[in-house]
């Protein structure tokens, strides 16, 4: 028993002091862990040190951050690169860029280097601070990252990065300065103004005074453009003049051929070698760009459009297409009233009656030559999507079309009565609903060329458009309801009958803000 006792001690001893030899190896291996410093990352038994964890980014800004990841192993790994975030927000665009020297994870040799550029836009108002850090693992092992994010990429180019860099730093400006007109930085001279010293995008930043801002300039064989109208920025490499034109200004998008294709055209056919449009006008062609462009109808507009035909003697319109809240189109018959009609119902009108009450008719009117777009009604009584209904006589969609529904025997100014030549089967309307005689004209606005022939080589057809008008009484002003516009040809309006195919041309399409 005595030896036995002694033998269970001794296991006893042992464990204790095997124990204790691992807790102090420990304790020596993490000390001499510390020594590699603070931006080490120790994951597992693989060791790598950044030369930056953590990123800060004041508000409003944009910032290119260049990060080294050291391999400290002794043998080729896997690595990635992760960013946290304390509180995610939209307004913070981060991400590596697609020339980057090498990207934020892939293979690295023992002991070897990996630079990789980083890019911040932060467009809050606050203080940003991203924090970074590298999990590691063996070449024969799939990496899982069990801390933060894989880092994105971003989808513009580094010149397109230096644009946005600059226009943060305008926005700062502009914020920071009274701009009692358009103000503009000349680049890379005005560097050092925007705190851009060493910036080599060349070109021109516009700043509205209200705060707009547009650029256009051309490097490394692209041009970029920053549109007044879009946050995005632009990057062209087809035929380089056209960084001449004033893109930035221009609300049409490939209006200039930018694209080097038919973007935004789909009815026309891109020529590459001249970079303008052409379409076949053979037959009757109406066609339209695909983007809609918000107005302010209380703003002026310059439009503007180069063409011409091979057609010749036939009528042709160039013009707009306007578009309501809702963006649904509005054509003559939805703005135009017969005048001096206005009146109201005297009765309800339901489905199955055959006669119209109305409290004045005296200037209602049919006779034998009376066009059938005439012969109806218009109920100003139209609600947008909104719950907004328009006024009278300004627009509604409430009307009967090209459908006949009175003819010269139907008004009785008598008794004020409308007798239809047929059973009502269009909507219910209550008594002292406002109605006018229905009219109509030219389907859209043809601002810049209205039933005339064109010339056989290129014009400059153009107009300025601001306002309202109603009843459609102009071409310089908007249709009352008008928060949208498209561009909008019809050529060959006759139909002339050709044995061979004819096209028209079209170039420099321009629609843009005149600057008061």
């Amino acid at each position: 028993m005595a030896k036995g006792k002694k033998i269970y001690i001794g296991i006893i001893l042992l464990a204790i002091i095997l124990v204790t030899s691992l807790c102090v190896s420990y304790a020596f291996f993490a000390q001499k862990l510390e020594e590699h410093g603070k931006l080490n990352i120790i994951v597992g038994t693989l060791d790598y040190k950044l030369s930056e964890k953590e990123l800060a980014i004041p508000s409003h800004t944009a910032k290119e951050f260049k990060i080294e990841v050291t391999s400290l192993n002794d043998t080729d790994t896997k690595y990635e690169v992760y960013y946290q975030i304390s509180k995610e927000n939209s307004d913070l665009e981060f991400g590596y860029v697609e020339d980057t020297e090498d990207e934020p994870k892939g293979e690295i040799k023992k002991n070897a280097k990996k630079e990789i550029t980083l890019y911040v836009r932060n467009h809050t108002d606050n203080n940003q601070t991203i924090t970074l850090g590298v999990e590691g693992g063996f070449l024969n092992n799939n990496l899982v990252l069990k801390k933060g994010k894989s880092i994105p990429k971003l989808d513009y180019s580094k010149e397109q990065q230096q644009l946005y860099t600059i226009i943060e730093e305008v926005e700062k400006y502009s914020r920071n300065n009274e701009i009692t007109e358009t103000t503009t930085f000349t680049l890379p001279e005005d560097n050092n103004k925007l705190a851009l010293a060493d910036n080599t995008l060349a070109g021109t930043v516009y700043i509205r005074k209200d705060g707009q801002i547009g650029f256009q300039g051309l490097n490394n064989d692209k041009c970029l453009v920053k549109r007044y109208s879009l946050e995005e920025v632009e990057e062209f490499t087809n035929h380089h003049e056209i960084c001449n034109q004033n893109i930035y200004k221009n609300l049409v998008v490939n209006g200039y051929g930018e694209y080097g294709d038919n973007t935004n055209f789909p009815g026309f056919i891109y020529n590459k070698e001249t970079n303008d449009f052409k379409i076949d006008v053979t037959k009757l062609v109406p066609t339209s760009s695909q983007d809609m462009i918000p107005v302010d109808v209380n703003k002026k507009y310059y439009y503007s459009m180069d063409a011409y035909t091979e057609a010749v003697d036939v009528k042709n319109f160039l013009g707009l297409v306007e578009n309501d809240y809702d963006k649904l189109d509005i054509p003559s018959q939805t703005v135009m009233y017969v005048p001096h009609t206005l009146t109201k119902l005297a009765k309800d009108l339901n489905k199955g009656d055959t006669v119209v009450y109305l409290e004045d008719i005296s200037n209602w009117s049919v006779t034998s030559i009376t066009p059938n777009y005439q012969r109806g009604f218009i109920f100003w009584n139209y609600q947008d999507s909104t719950g907004y209904q328009y006024p009278p006589e300004t627009y509604s969609r409430n009307l009967t079309g090209y459908t006949e529904w009175l003819n010269e025997t139907s008004i009785n100014k008598t008794n004020n009565t409308i007798t239809l030549i047929k059973e009502w089967d269009g909507e219910n309307y209550p008594a002292g609903t406002q109605v006018s005689q229905q009219n109509a004209g030219l389907t859209y606005n043809y601002a810049l060329l209205s039933s005339k022939p064109l010339t056989s080589t290129y014009q400059k057809y153009q107009a300025t458009i601001t306002g309202t008008n109603y009843n459609n009484s102009s071409f310089t002003s908007f249709r009352f309801p008008t928060k949208y516009i498209k561009i909008y040809t019809l050529f060959n309006y006759e139909n002339a009958k050709n044995t061979t195919t004819l096209y028209a041309y079209i170039k420099n399409i321009v629609f843009e803000e005149v600057e008061e």
